[in-house]
Order: structure tokens, then sequence, then C-alpha cells
């Protein structure tokens, strides 16, 4: 299931929206998602699960030209815990 596939799904569930307002309400709840995480806050949301933002360690890697041994840095990723609800599922 894609973006447009759950705009789709509004749309159809809630009869007074149109399938424009529904992709603008999608991209909306997308968005507030995406500008929580950005600004290194969590986002609980009950019944389904937490996104938050963690760092990940330097590791040990290998380039593939040369063989020589490098360090590839550490970076900031997304984390979802799912809820009790979701794993049960």
């Amino acid at each position: 299931m894609n973006k447009n596939d759950i705009s789709k799904k509004v749309y159809e569930i809630h009869g007074g929206m149109s399938y424009v307002e529904a992709q603008r309400t999608v991209d909306l709840i997308l968005n507030i998602i995406k500008s929580r995480l950005a600004r290194g806050e969590k986002v609980l949301i009950t019944g389904f699960g937490c996104f938050r933002i963690v760092k990940r360690k330097d590791k040990k890697g290998v380039n593939p030209q040369t063989g020589e041994a490098i360090i590839i840095p550490g970076r900031k990723s997304v984390k979802f815990i799912p809820s009790k609800y979701l794993k049960s599922i």
C-alpha cells in the first residue's frame, strides 16, 4: 500500500470528502510527522506505534574498488517501534 492507496481509502471511507481533499489530508498528516521528526521529537500514534530519530554509530567497511578498510560515518535515521496491538496482528 502506498500514499495514493491510502488517499483512495480515506476518500472511500469518508463520504463527505473529495479525492483531492483526501490526498491533501494524507499529505498534511505525513508532513506533520516529518516536521516533528526533523525537530528531533518523537511521534507517538496510540494503537499504531512510535517514530523517533536515532543516531547510528560509525561502522567499519571496505572500499570495494581498493579493498582498503574505511570508516563509514554514523548518521541519523528513523526508527519505528510498533505498538503491542500492531505486534499482535
